[in-house]
């Protein structure tokens, strides 16, 4: 009877205790200068701010927060990203909640069933690359750790160009932003670098080279500026970091002065202290940190893009500035031994208390977060998979419009083993749900919502299905979402209410959008132009060319391709040569060392055969080889040296079998 009269009091104290609380946010669109460049007109605010207001609140509340949109032209939505709640107040529009319209608002309630470190963003079109992201703080009710003060240090990326313009120029080509990163690869940089195996291995395997980040940006912030006075503190006191990566395609190297860290929490759940010099931080990922000031010194909190092209500080402290070690340039020219290494699948082999480089897999939780092996379990098997050259991105060999769910059942342990085949990185993120990462502390693997998957690795999650819903699992990298890799982990059990079920129709995850770029040429011995419209699988390709070489006589093609896996195409279509039209059938394929071809067979039973490669000399220099077999007809070959310093214009020397020229070459 005691017990359970201090039970009953326990809840009734806590139940008194809850609260609710409650914040506005209103969306708007407006003018803003954050990378001292240049000013935008596209930025999308919350409050006013980029970042958004700190949402701060106690484990137990209720949060309630009215969301408005006074974005004049776009829809809104505000995911609650880590927040464990109801599907419908999760906040992906079109899969478990209403899209907020122009001058609409939405009121998001929830309880706080948890505290740590989280934050909130847009899920909807490219907005969170505009502005639309914030942090969530939530307290526990009892304070376990013991710091002085509080600092939230929201990382981000941020570009100049509208970020619906960067989708469609990766969708032209995936490598648009090398020009402007000045990381074009190439056999003299390789030759500079002691890599030419390294990059003949590359080539070879048809992968073209390490990708640490597909875009080109302005800047990168800390809480919205490229530098700044993040939090005035004095000698002994012990602060407590809150680092969220709230980029849109940015992984960071964090370091601090000239200190170790001690991480003490990933994703908003407490974990073993562990001190490291420096971390890695995927998008989407929080990081809290805890530091004792040793000296009245100013102490640079360093993110490092882990492209190299460029850095964000925040300064804890006050006097001399303490900078964090410049971190070397990535090597552009890297193994695929090197690059696992590199970015975090190891062990920690050394005798040193300090990790030099925190990853996942150090990550160790405080108490076992293993389940009871009689709990019914359930395997799956997740591909990460693409094409960098078409920018295309998806999961088992389909985009999330082709295979949207991926269906599982309530109380059972559900096991995603990832499979990256790519170059680059995918923080893969689960809604609704933490997991565990299976690493080398077995039982006490750590509690996440998102986890990184490097390069041509493996990794392992598990998690326990007591959260009927809908439930996005995606690629927080924010352009590889938008293009299809992402899934919905949908509950049998569960049946959304009519009008989500209404919303869910017009999914625009289930909508594949089309894409476009285009290549004018003009020389003296001759003019070209092409066309190419193109989804995640299909491409329409229009060609024309005009030569000179005995009268200016023309030929075209017009071919629909229809791409199966990543190097294979199927082709139907017509061609022209010289006013001979014949309708024609065949692939196409990527051989190794990156040669595209054309087999082509028309309707007179005559056979040709294209062959076209890229010869990247310099950073600027390049040669295009073009050589096209026809039986029964003119072959013929186009093979160019040309100056190349911006992705859309080149110009130099053309030379086809009959004549030689001068010539440029615009794409868009």
């Amino acid at each position: 009877m005691k017990i359970a009269l201090t039970l009953f009091i326990v809840f009734l104290t806590f139940a008194l205790e809850a609260k609710t609380v409650n914040y506005e946010l209103t969306a708007t669109k407006g003018k803003i200068n954050l990378s001292g460049k240049a000013e935008v007109d596209f930025a999308l605010m919350l409050n006013g701010n980029i970042p958004a207001p700190i949402l701060e609140f106690t484990e137990g509340d209720e949060a309630e927060i009215v969301v408005k949109n006074m974005i004049p032209d776009d829809e809104l939505s505000i995911h609650w990203h880590g927040i464990l709640l109801d599907p419908l107040m999760d906040g992906v529009p079109y899969v478990n909640t209403p899209p907020i319209y122009p001058g609409k608002s939405f009121t998001f309630k929830f309880k706080l069933r948890q505290n740590g470190t989280y934050w909130y963003h847009s899920h909807t079109n490219v907005q969170e690359q505009k502005g639309i992201f914030g942090a969530i703080v939530i307290h526990p009710k009892i304070k376990k750790i013991k710091y002085d003060k509080d600092l939230v240090v929201v990382l981000s990326d941020w570009t100049d160009e509208n970020p619906s313009q960067v989708l469609k120029n990766l969708k032209k080509d995936g490598d648009y932003y090398l020009y402007k990163k000045d990381t074009v690869r190439s056999l003299w940089g390789a030759y500079q670098a002691h890599s030419m195996n390294n990059y003949l291995m590359n080539q070879w395997t048809r992968m073209g080279g390490m990708d640490l980040s597909d875009v080109g940006y302005d800047a990168f912030l800390s809480n919205g500026k490229k530098d700044s006075q993040g939090l005035v503190a004095k000698k002994g006191e012990k602060i407590r970091l809150r680092i969220i990566n709230a980029a849109a395609s940015s992984y960071f190297h964090v370091s601090l002065g000239d200190l170790p860290m001690n991480i003490i929490s990933l994703d908003g759940v407490d974990s073993k202290p562990t001190l490291a010099n420096d971390f890695l931080i995927g998008m989407a990922e929080t990081f809290d940190v805890l530091f004792e000031i040793p000296e009245e010194k100013n102490y640079e909190l360093k993110a490092t893009a882990q492209d190299g092209t460029g850095s964000t500080s925040s300064w804890i402290g006050e006097g001399e500035k303490i900078h964090a070690p410049a971190r070397a340039l990535p090597d552009q020219y890297a193994s695929m031994d090197h690059v696992q290494m590199d970015h975090g699948d190891h062990h920690n082999h050394h005798s040193s208390m300090i990790i030099p480089s925190f990853s996942v897999n150090d990550a160790e939780a405080k108490e076992t977060t293993e389940f009871s092996p009689s709990l019914p379990r359930h395997d799956v098997k997740l591909v990460l998979d693409g094409s960098m050259e078409r920018y295309v991105w998806y999961i088992n060999g389909k985009a999330i419009h082709q295979e949207r769910n991926i269906v599982i059942k309530q109380n059972e342990v559900i096991r995603f083993t990832f499979v990256n085949k790519t170059m680059m990185h995918h923080p893969m993120h689960l809604h609704g749900h933490f997991f565990r990462v299976l690493n080398k502390h077995g039982e006490n693997s750590p509690l996440k919502h998102t986890v990184d998957v490097a390069p041509h690795t493996t990794k392992t999650i598990e998690f326990y299905s007591n959260e009927p819903g809908e439930w996005m699992l995606h690629c927080h990298n924010l352009y590889h979402l938008k293009v299809g890799m992402a899934r919905v982990v949908k509950y049998s059990s569960f049946t959304p209410e009519n009008e989500i079920k209404h919303f869910q129709k017009h999914d625009p995850h289930l909508h594949d959008h089309l894409y476009y770029r285009g290549m004018l040429e003009a020389a003296t011995n001759h003019t070209q132009a092409q066309l190419n419209l193109m989804n995640t699988w299909n491409e329409l390709e229009l060609r024309t060319e005009l030569r000179n070489d005995f009268g200016w006589q023309g030929e075209g093609d017009a071919l629909y391709k229809r791409w199966i896996g990543r190097w294979l195409n199927l082709i139907v279509g017509g061609t022209l040569v010289k006013r001979e039209g014949a309708a024609v059938a065949g692939f196409g394929y990527v051989l190794p060392f990156l040669f595209h071809t054309h087999t082509l067979i028309d309707h007179e039973g005559r056979m040709r055969l294209d062959l076209n490669k890229r010869f990247q000399w310099t950073k600027t220099i390049y040669t295009n080889a073009e050589f096209t077999f026809r039986q029964k007809q003119a072959s013929e070959f186009e093979i160019s040296l040309m100056y190349q310093k911006y992705w859309d214009w080149s110009a130099g020397l053309m030379l086809t079998e009959h004549s030689a020229g001068l010539g440029a070459q615009y794409n868009f």
